[in-house]
């Protein structure tokens, strides 16, 4: 191709580009766009999705973790056994 055609196909690129526009303008700020959506930054009453998120990972992390603590009571291997007739020393460092 020659220098000429090269401009004249990049420039009508350009051209066509500049002319399409965009679908959706984000910073919507007639009316009726923000009368669709008042609080589109919250999720629920007080919080983002992203607190949400942080939440219910927090959550999950907690409980899981917990889980093997309720194990051991279940299964009497949290603490050692007191039926020994010698004095038992709490060598766990825990009450």
């Amino acid at each position: 191709m020659t220098r000429n055609t090269t401009f004249i196909v990049l420039s009508s690129a350009a051209l066509a580009l500049a002319l399409t526009g965009c679908k959706a303008d984000p910073y919507a700020t007639d009316f009726k766009s923000i009368n669709s959506n008042l609080t589109p930054e919250l999720a629920g009453l007080s919080e983002r999705p992203v607190d949400q998120q942080s939440n219910w990972a927090q959550n999950a992390n907690q409980d899981l973790r917990s889980a093997a603590d309720d194990l051991g009571r279940v299964w009497l291997t949290d603490q050692p056994s007191r039926l020994s007739p010698y004095p038992i020393m709490s060598t766990s460092g825990n009450p």
